[in-house]
């Protein structure tokens, strides 16, 4: 009888009992915990180079010169790379996704007017190009069933293009070539400086995770999804152009579409916000739209190619006329100065009469 007791207890135990459920612990990319503006900046491609290098990081330029060129088609440009480690921001990730929806480096000069102002341009994809050439010759066999080769045919050459799409980490530089406006190149000498701005939002989210499985960017990727499906759509696009051997860059978003989007994830918050309860994925959204301006850095203009001739600003020829300046100075002020204790004799004094009483 005891034991019909006990295994009673067991079965109350067991059915009583619930199977724990299993917590899944989301997993985010490590990176910074704050975005630190002074972190995006330009660089010059020798900077980029150091910063490639296994050798480890060397600090960067305190006054770094940069070279105007011009194209082919006679457009004035500098050529610097974006690099943002540690900046808590990854640029051209942001920019895919959706959550950057405008941008533009900005460059002026030392008036602080615009000569440059355009959309962060990034190379999508790495074009693999194989050839390979094809000989076509006719073969006859004789009676002696040995092969005879007649009228060869010239080589014909194949090429094939496959499109790689490039993943860009934070460490990464994305070169960046600025086109000056007309009329507005500087001299060699001048200062000029350079800044990114940006248009990011970023929705404030409280998530409890378990109900979403751990995936705590669910609802972030659908308030972003019409964007990014955008981008993604434009990126295919570009990745056939890319094989037709044609040359193009990823089309940003117009103003128009920068509207249309930013209205759509306004609707989707407030909608999320009305539908889901206190134990659902995630209970408050709120937009956010910050507008960045990166730290400023100052280049020196060394030189300008135009015509393949080249402008170098001639620091010795200045020096030399500053010098022969502060010379004529110094001498002028030698013959004209007057001093108290020049004698009374001296040629500078005036001759004057002192009444007496």
């Amino acid at each position: 009888m005891n034991r019909l007791y006990f295994f009673g207890f067991l079965l109350l135990l067991t059915f009583g009992c619930e199977t724990p459920q299993q917590v899944i612990t989301p997993t985010f990319p490590t990176r910074t915990e704050q975005i630190n503006l002074n972190h995006i900046r330009m660089i010059t491609k020798s900077e980029a180079v150091h910063t490639d290098s296994k050798e480890g990081k060397k600090p960067l330029t305190q006054e770094p010169g940069v070279n105007v060129e011009y194209s082919e088609n006679k457009i004035p440009f500098i050529q610097l790379d974006l690099f943002f480690e540690d900046a808590g921001i990854s640029i051209i990730e942001e920019i895919i996704a959706g959550n950057i929806l405008e941008h533009h480096i900005v460059a002026l000069n030392q008036k602080g007017e615009i000569i440059a102002k355009q959309p962060v341009n990034f190379q999508a994809y790495e074009i693999l190009e194989t050839k390979t050439e094809v000989m076509r010759n006719k073969v006859i066999v004789g009676e002696s069933k040995k092969p005879v080769k007649v009228n060869s045919t010239s080589p014909e050459t194949k090429i094939s293009r496959e499109a790689i799409e490039r993943q860009y980490t934070d460490r990464d530089t994305v070169p960046q070539v600025l086109e000056i406006h007309d009329g507005k190149v500087p001299n060699p000498g001048e200062y000029i400086s350079i800044y990114l701005e940006l248009t990011y939002v970023n929705p404030h989210l409280e998530p409890n995770c378990e109900s979403y499985s751990g995936n705590c960017n669910g609802p972030n990727q659908y308030f972003f999804e019409d964007v990014t499906r955008r981008n993604r759509r434009e990126l295919d696009i570009l990745r056939n152009r890319y094989v037709d051997g044609e040359v193009a860059k990823f089309p940003n978003l117009t103003k128009e579409e920068q509207s249309d989007f930013k209205t759509n994830i306004k609707n989707k918050i407030e909608t999320s916000n009305g539908a889901f309860g206190p134990k659902h994925g995630f209970t408050k959204f709120f937009f956010r739209e910050w507008n960045l301006v990166s730290s400023p850095r100052y280049f020196r203009i060394l030189s300008v190619f135009k015509n393949g001739k080249q402008s170098l600003h001639d620091d010795r020829s200045e020096e030399k006329k500053l010098a022969e300046e502060s010379t004529e100075d110094s001498k002028s002020e030698h013959n004209d100065s007057h001093s108290i204790f020049d004698s009374p004799t001296h040629t500078k004094h005036k001759k004057r009469t002192i009444p007496t009483p």
